[in-house]
């Protein structure tokens, strides 16, 4: 059996593991482990594949083992990583492997915790259906989960006050990752219409999560106009660069309106595009940005660009170490080929 190095999670210090270990610890993870050690060793491995030294899918599999667990804070922390592992680390052609393991996974669990909470329930009950919803809708695209988060997104729209606001903000993200110019539009009156700031903001800071094309580009002409404060003008471009769907679109959006974007952002605005770069994970965006600042330099944001070099840089770096055992332990599951070769068959 599997011994957990940092028992009780109080050493300052990092922990590796062979992946024999690891799956043995990730049978009994969520029984024998407090959740501190849990959270601890999740973190451990995930360092551990940061740097190179485990792959990838062997903190999938401790992640398979978790789901017995109903801490918040542990499944948070599983769900964070997912998301990361879904937006930087899966390829194209797994992308369908991929979201059938996370349906697969955690289906189970959105089913015994209920889209809908009941009375004397924990309060982590309330966090984790947010967390859910999100994370099944966004990187499982799961059928149930869209349909929920589409529901309560509307019933948000109708009456901000009937819906948690955690869960309303994760069916609004839901929702807006499969929306159409419809949705889009109910969102933006809903914006106009809003009472209170907490409730504007719900919706402003949504916008960037839609993928249609059009509408991210009516959000980034959007952030520019008079209609948005230019404290908020970034915060809508920063949104759409740091999407999957729409880096590309939002870093050409900012290449050819530097001069608008300076204006609507107010003096920061060229320094936090800077930062904003650091968010993506492709070369030739890398190559555009580095080009771009080195012929529009940000004399205020010169170790910021270096910082996202890095960042890009990293992040490529871990992509071409990771990928490609990602798409062998998704066939193992089921998915990867598996999964392309039915769809390529349809």
């Amino acid at each position: 059996a599997a011994v957990l190095i940092n028992g009780g999670g109080t050493g300052y210090y990092r922990s590796g593991y062979e992946s024999t270990a690891i799956q043995n610890l990730a049978h009994g993870a969520a029984v024998s482990l407090t959740p501190l050690e849990r959270i601890m060793l999740l973190s451990d491995v995930w360092a551990s594949v940061r740097v190179g030294r485990q792959p990838v899918g062997d903190y999938l599999t401790l992640a398979e083992g978790m789901t017995s667990d109903r801490t918040s804070a542990v499944l948070s922390t599983v769900f964070n990583q997912l998301n990361f592992i879904g937006k930087y680390l899966v390829n194209d052609v797994d992308r369908e492997g991929y979201r059938a393991w996370v349906r697969t996974t955690l289906t189970p669990v959105a089913h015994d915790i209920g889209w809908e909470s009941v009375p004397g329930e924990r309060e982590d009950n309330k966090v984790l259906r947010a967390r859910l919803l999100a994370v099944l809708g966004v990187n499982g695209r799961d059928p149930e989960a869209l349909a929920v988060a589409r529901k309560l997104s509307e019933q948000t729209l109708r009456d901000a006050s009937s819906v948690d606001s955690d869960l309303a903000g994760a069916a609004l993200t839901v929702a807006a990752t499969n929306g159409d110019a419809a949705f889009y539009d109910q969102l933006m009156a809903g914006l106009r219409a809003a009472k209170t700031p907490e409730e504007y903001y719900r919706y402003f800071y949504t916008l960037p999560d839609f993928t249609d094309p059009q509408l991210l580009g009516r959000t980034l002409q959007f952030a520019i106009s008079s209609d948005v404060r230019s404290q908020d003008a970034l915060g809508l471009i920063s949104g759409v660069m740091a999407s999957s769907a729409g880096q590309t679109l939002a870093w050409d959006f900012v290449r050819s309106h530097w001069a608008e974007v300076e204006k609507a952002g107010g003096p920061f605005a060229s320094a936090q595009v800077v930062v904003s770069a650091g968010s993506f994970c492709d070369a030739q965006l890398r190559d555009g940005v580095s080009d771009f600042l080195s012929a529009h330099r940000v004399p205020a944001a010169e170790r910021a660009f270096r910082q996202s070099m890095e960042r890009i840089n990293g992040c490529l770096d871990l992509k071409t170490q990771q990928s490609g055992q990602l798409a062998s332990w998704l066939e193992h599951r089921g998915g990867g080929s598996a999964t392309r070769g039915a769809s390529n068959s349809k």
